[in-house]
Order: C-alpha cells, then sequence, then structure tokens
C-alpha cells in the first residue's frame, strides 16, 4: 500500500536499516550532550507517571523474617538494621524509589550490584545488574506506588485492578552511587523467600588493580558511566522469538510531540499510534528502568520484552521529554487482547502456533476495507470498493462458491480457513455458510493519494 502512514513507516525502516552499531553506541555516549531540540507542537498532555514491567525474572527470595537476617556484630540490638527500612529512614534513595519507612518491606545496600544473587538467591539472571556499582534495593509492601498509564478502558468498562500472588512483592533496584544519575530498575509481582544481606563478594565480572576505584580514575576525577545501549536503541531491550516487527516502527522516530514527564511523552506516542494507525501496541507499556536524561518503558508478555519505547530529555528538570526510540517484536508475539493502532487478526498455522506478521497479516485498511498479505502478495476485502477496481485482478464477492480447484492452506482464524485460486488470483476465506472472494492486488501496493 501506499499513503502518507506507509512513506513515513518505510522512512523509520530506512533509517533503522542505515544504523550501524557504532553509530548506535555513539549516539548513546552523547545524547546527554544534545541541544534543545525544536518542536513542532508541544502536548497538553498532563504529567503521566511511569509504570512497572513483570520483567521475566523467575524470582527473587526471603527466607522467614525470623532469623534469616544477620545483623552486623557491631550494630546495637535495638537499633534498626538492614533490611528493616527503618534503617534508612531519611535515606533519599527509599524517595527515589517511591517509597517511605512504612511502604517499604525490606531495604538493603548491594556493594556491588553484580552480587544480586548473592543477597537472592532464587534470582534468574538479570544483565542490567551485572555491573561493578553498588545498588539499593527496596522490596515494596505490596504495589510499587507510580501510577498507571496507557489508555482509557472503554464506556462501561474499567480495567481490572493488578493483583499480587501470596508472598510476592515489587521490588526496585537503584544502580549507581550518584542518586541523580542511577539507574531504576522495577521488577513487579517477585516471589521473595530468602533474603540475605551479609555476603561475601563475588569475583568482579571486571577486575581492576588493586587500590583502583570503579568509579574514579586513578587521579581522583569522577568518570560518567556511559548511558546503557537501551538509551540508543530501544531494540536492544527486545526479547523476540519470531523476530522484529516487519510492519511497524523499528528505531528512531520523533512524532512532533513533547511531554513534561517521561510518561506524558509516551502517552503522545501511543495517542499518535492509535490515530495513525501504526501497527503498534497502544496499551500495557510500563516503566521499567531510568537515568537522569532517559527512561525506558516496556510491554510484557508472558515475562518477556516484546515492545519498547525509550524518552529523552535533556535534564529531568527541565520538563521537556521526548520519544527518541520505539520499537516492538512481531505482532504474532503480543498479548491477542492488547489493543493495537490497527486492528489486526493473527492466524495460526497446522501447529495452533500464531504466525509471524511477516508471512501472513490480516489488518483493517482505510474506508472500510481490510488487507490480507500472504507471503507478499497482497489480497482485499473491498465490500465498500474502496480500492480502485483497475488495480485488483478480480472483484470482490462476499457470498460466493468454493471453486473444486481452490487450493487449502494450513492457515487458520477460529473457524475461517484460507484457500487460494491456483492462478493466485484470489484468495478465499471460508468460514461455515459463507465464502468469501478477495481479490489480489496487482503489483502488490495499493496506490492512494490520502487515507483518512
Amino acid at each position: 500500500m501506499s499513503d502518507p502512514f506507509e512513506d513515513l513507516l518505510r522512512r523509520w525502516l530506512r533509517d533503522r536499516g542505515g544504523t550501524d552499531r557504532s553509530a548506535l553506541q555513539a549516539l548513546a555516549g552523547n545524547v546527554a550532550a544534545l541541544p534543545p531540540r525544536r518542536r513542532r507542537t508541544t502536548s497538553p498532555l498532563g504529567a503521566a507517571a511511569a509504570i512497572l514491567v513483570a520483567l521475566g525474572l523467575a524470582a527473587f527470595a526471603l527466607a522467614p523474617r525470623s532469623g534469616s537476617v544477620t545483623a552486623s556484630p557491631s550494630t546495637s540490638a535495638s537499633a534498626p538494621v538492614p533490611p528493616d527500612p527503618a534503617a534508612f529512614a531519611g535515606d533519599p534513595r527509599l524517595g527515589r524509589c517511591g517509597a517511605t519507612v512504612e511502604t517499604a518491606l525490606d531495604a538493603f545496600e548491594m556493594a556491588h550490584a553484580r552480587d544480586y544473587r548473592l543477597h537472592l538467591p532464587a534470582m534468574l539472571l538479570a544483565p542490567e545488574l551485572d555491573v561493578d556499582a553498588p545498588a539499593f534495593v527496596v522490596v515494596y509492601a505490596a504495589m510499587q506506588p507510580f501510577g498507571v498509564g496507557g489508555a482509557a478502558p472503554p464506556p462501561g468498562q474499567t480495567w481490572p485492578p493488578r493483583s499480587l500472588a501470596p508472598g510476592h512483592h515489587d521490588v526496585c533496584v537503584l544502580v549507581g552511587s550518584d542518586l541523580d544519575t542511577a539507574e531504576r530498575n522495577i521488577y513487579a509481582d517477585v516471589d521473595t523467600a530468602g533474603l540475605t544481606v551479609d555476603v561475601v563478594s563475588a569475583s568482579p565480572s571486571d577486575p581492576r588493580p588493586s587500590g583502583t576505584s570503579v568509579a574514579e580514575t586513578p587521579s581522583g576525577a569522577t568518570t560518567p558511566e556511559p548511558d546503557p545501549a537501551w538509551a540508543a536503541d530501544a531494540t536492544t531491550s527486545l526479547e523476540c522469538d519470531a523476530g522484529l516487527s516487519t510492519v511497524g516502527p523499528t528505531g528512531p522516530m520523533d512524532i512532533g510531540e513533547d511531554g513534561s514527564t517521561a510518561g506524558a511523552a509516551v502517552h503522545a506516542l501511543l495517542g499518535f499510534t492509535r490515530n495513525s494507525l501504526v501497527i503498534f501496541p497502544t496499551e500495557g507499556f510500563v516503566s521499567r528502568t531510568a537515568t537522569n536524561r532517559a527512561e525506558l518503558f516496556t510491554y510484557v508478555v508472558g515475562g518477556r520484552v516484546k515492545a519498547a519505547i525509550v524518552t529523552h530529555t535533556r535534564d529531568r528538570a527541565a520538563n521537556l521529554w521526548w520519544v527518541s526510540s520505539a520499537a516492538s517484536c512481531d505482532p504474532a508475539e503480543w498479548d491477542p487482547g492488547t489493543p493495537t493502532g490497527v486492528p489486526l487478526r493473527i492466524w495460526t498455522d497446522g501447529a495452533g502456533d500464531r504466525v509471524a506478521a511477516s508471512i501472513l497479516l490480516e489488518r483493517a485498511d482505510c474506508y472500510g476495507a481490510t488487507v490480507m498479505r500472504l507471503d507478499g502478495r497482497l489480497y482485499v476485502r473491498d465490500p465498500g470498493q474502496a480500492v480502485d477496481r483497475s488495480q485488483l485482478e478480480a472483484t470482490y464477492d462476499g457470498d460466493t462458491a468454493l471453486p473444486s480447484t481452490a487450493r487449502k492452506q494450513v492457515y487458520r482464524d477460529g473457524d475461517r480457513r484460507l484457500y487460494l485460486a491456483r492462478d493466485g488470483k484470489v484468495a478465499y476465506v471460508a468460514r461455515p455458510g459463507i465464502v468469501e472472494r478477495w481479490p489480489h492486488v496487482r503489483g502488490d501496493e495499493i496506490q492512494r493519494i490520502d487515507c483518512n
């Protein structure tokens, strides 16, 4: 098809294809120095708080509170000791995690974030914590305090409240010694059984000469930590099985909208997605982690990141955020119940597995039409004659007979089955009692001036 949205999409994909890893690393290291951008419009959206992501960690562990944590011998028995949050009363790190002494269940420090599996022995791999920087951990008494973002529910409906399984809690991990630049990692619905505060640090993953501080150069000057890879490229945070999406944004983007907070910038992008027929999830994004000048929002399915949005600002105090990168896995990996910018139907194969959109995708189109792309060939359901008939190799028929020569395909969508004419000029979509004839589009592109 050819319309403004697809022209925009092709630009995104072309830009993505022309960006190599060294360029992305350079962008990550220099984004903080970017000058204020000249924006086309300013979004009036209010501040939207960041929300949480259920990361695919299996679980944290926290042993029974009686006798599971050993206090330092030098600490008075009457004084609160970690993981008692009272030991950190007034500590601004609690505030950075949105917690207080009353709302935190546990709080403690890790000399090195890479020691997380010593403090939390049941925790699975978390690559973002495999660094030598110190870390601060907060286990919330219940759920994290940040507000929920995303679209409003349909009229007359409400989104179901999130709940925690027994013995599960939300967790915050701040990585870094500088409060302003510490990277915040939020984990949802974490199993909390077996925490240990006093551990012997593991061997560093990046050994350094004795006497040299991780955070300082030999001269004593502070060495700023580089921005994480996700700050330059949202695709680095994805955990795809079927590969990156070939039908939606993947890479740098500018939608011409700003937000006063990172969450507001995400709301602006999701609004753009809904209004511009972009194939991208429009709900379910939560704040995964943040630096002083960037914040990552992720959409998680089955504990794995399937879509990501990166926001940037010159300074958190500047109240000017924009979306710098967005990406997703193939739509077949999204939750079928998630609304998208374009209504989609994901077919399944003979084994009942969802088929990647790069192979077969059915989606809504302009003026009430529906298109289906199968192995690169485009077919259209066009009851309102939205497409010029000269572009079609046959005519649409909403109630026809299935020719005996039609070849049955392995794909199905509920009770619908797919057939192809032997010459490939027609696709038949059959369900009990009715067969529709979808004509093939010449050149596999619909030529339009607009799609309003």
